[in-house]
């Protein structure tokens, strides 16, 4: 019996040495220095295949990073060829092969293709293969065999095998995210599955274990890990429920700072960026709509402080922006929360340059609408809604195409209940920043101030006061300048003279202003007006020098 089977393997092979003993067969082995070599061998005959194979298998993994597993798993795209992916791992594996094996390369890439498709497999496991080309049998199965969800991808796979929208996405994010100081760096295969827009291999890698961790990003050169859910809640995806699985499985983590500067929220993320699925899948996952980045504001907050300059210039963009802010604040959104006001922070980037950014009056009177504090402040610097909109129109008072916009929203600031009557404590009182201009111009602006009965602080009076005389307009114009020539009703027409729209808001504090004060004004008076001289003598104020 053992003589035919002699036979048998002699006839297969036609050579003698299928005869030789396994322990020389391997010796023979040592001496093929190639796998091709040793893979011809072994299909050569039955009775050198398995020892062949063996050696094949070994050498693969002691020497070739185990290259026949990603070999079989880059080219598995259809049943098929999973099949063949799947026997070659359990081949593998039966001879020491490792599922995680990789070796990162220790010098730049090399520009020819076949030492960077090297460099690709080396630096790639099985599972990267499995995960970008969508084979979800082969990834569930190298996961159920222990495969490790931490390992970095290389860039080099998701160059070579990424789908059409792979980069596009990819440098979108990483567009979004771009800061001074700021950029990504590895990708976790998670993130790899999101990038490929693959939500069912997104839901396998989370029923295996895989952690929020999307990529490594580095800030000043110190890395750190960036959540999945802060680039789901910036994507664009037309359904955005296909990231539900994301934001399910990681809901504990819905409200965690992003390793940038601003340390925001997914949610702020949303905003910032004008997604509208984004945004609605973190509040219903029950993000914190007023969580605090490390800059003290609130996700609305951020998302009207960055609004990109782009956006504001396109009419479309910005629609779309404010179709998420809309959405937001019908979800709950505080037009009003702590800290900051809203509408004085969009006032703020609306004075910058409202010919700029003319849809920014859009977005104030959408903050309006919903019932936005008028009286709003900014903490630091101190300043509020109505005196950041002044300091913009004193900004260029010469910009005539400038000045209608800003009359507009202060005139709606107004009907929407702005009182400028009782300025705000602590703050330059609006009329008083008004008549800080050299020239107390525009001439609409004072016009409009007087006219809606602003007024000033006590304590402004003297600057106030000066101002005025300094600024011939202001008392020229007055009919009852010299109520004093009316025989019989002075006291009636001095009374008028005091209700002028003009003269009333000093002249309440009369009593107020300072000796010092009174002596500047007689001082000007006499260098430059006889007119104002005759007022000012004819005033009860509290000291006079007419010499």
């Amino acid at each position: 019996m053992e003589s035919a089977t002699r036979e048998r393997d002699t006839g297969d092979s036609g050579c003698l040495m299928v005869l030789l003993p396994p322990e020389m067969k391997k010796h023979i082995l040592s001496f093929l220095s190639t796998q091709q070599s040793l893979s011809r061998l072994g299909q050569s005959c039955r009775a050198w295949h398995e020892v062949a194979n063996e050696e094949l298998y070994k050498r693969d993994t002691r020497e070739h990073c185990s290259f026949a597993i990603k070999w079989m798993a880059a080219h598995a795209v259809d049943e098929q060829t999973t099949v063949s992916a799947l026997r070659t791992l359990e081949i593998s594996r039966q001879w020491g092969g490792q599922i995680d094996a990789v070796k990162r390369p220790s010098r730049v890439y090399d520009a020819r293709p076949d030492i960077k498709d090297k460099i690709m497999y080396d630096d790639s496991t099985a599972l990267h293969f499995a995960i970008i080309l969508g084979n979800l049998r082969l990834t569930e199965t190298l996961l159920d065999m222990g495969a490790s969800l931490e390992t970095h991808c290389s860039s080099l796979l998701w160059e070579s095998l990424g789908s059409k929208e792979f980069m596009p996405r990819f440098n979108y994010f990483h567009s979004i995210f771009d800061e001074y100081g700021f950029f990504l760096g590895s990708v976790f295969p998670i993130f790899l599955a999101f990038l490929q827009l693959d939500s069912d291999m997104c839901q396998l890698l989370i029923d295996h274990g895989a952690g929020r961790e999307a990529t490594t990003v580095y800030l000043y050169g110190h890395p750190d890990v960036m959540s999945i859910l802060h680039f789901a809640a910036a994507d664009w995806t037309t359904d955005y429920r296909q990231w539900q699985c994301l934001f399910n499985g990681f809901r504990e983590y819905i409200d965690e700072p992003c390793p940038r500067d601003y340390e925001c929220t997914p949610l702020h993320v949303a905003l910032m960026n004008g997604c509208t699925g984004g945004m609605q899948i973190a509040v219903e996952t029950g993000a914190d709509k007023e969580a605090l980045n490390s800059e003290k504001q609130t996700p609305l907050a951020m998302a009207i402080l960055e609004f990109p300059s782009h956006v504001i210039q396109d009419q479309v963009r910005f629609e779309e922006h404010m179709i998420c802010l809309r959405k937001f604040v019908d979800l709950g959104g505080s037009v009003n929360p702590e800290g900051d006001s809203l509408l004085a922070l969009a006032v703020q980037v609306f004075a910058e340059g409202p010919s700029e950014y003319p849809h920014m009056k859009e977005l104030i009177y959408f903050l309006l609408e919903n019932h936005a504090d008028v009286d709003g402040t900014i903490l630091e610097p101190t300043t509020n809604v109505v005196n950041e909109l002044i300091d913009g129109i004193l900004y260029d008072p010469d910009d005539t195409e400038a000045q209608e916009p800003f009359k507009e929203v202060l005139s709606e600031l107004v009907d929407k209940g702005l009182n400028l009557k009782k300025p705000a404590p602590g703050l330059p009182s609006p009329l008083c920043c008004a008549l800080d201009s050299d020239t107390a111009e525009p001439k609409w602006l004072l016009d409009f101030l007087c006219e809606n009965g602003a007024t000033i602080h006590e304590e402004e009076v003297d600057s106030a006061f000066l101002r005025w005389c300094a600024s011939p307009r202001l008392w020229r114009t007055n009919k009852y300048n010299a109520w004093w020539q009316h025989k019989g009703q002075e006291d009636e027409m001095f009374l008028k003279w005091c209700e002028h729209p003009y003269n009333v808001w000093w002249w309440q504090h009369v009593k107020q202003i300072s000796p010092h004060a009174v002596k500047l004004a007689y001082r000007l008076a006499v260098k430059s007006s006889r007119q104002l001289y005759d007022i000012l003598k004819h005033l009860p104020l509290s000291t006079r020098n007419t010499n």
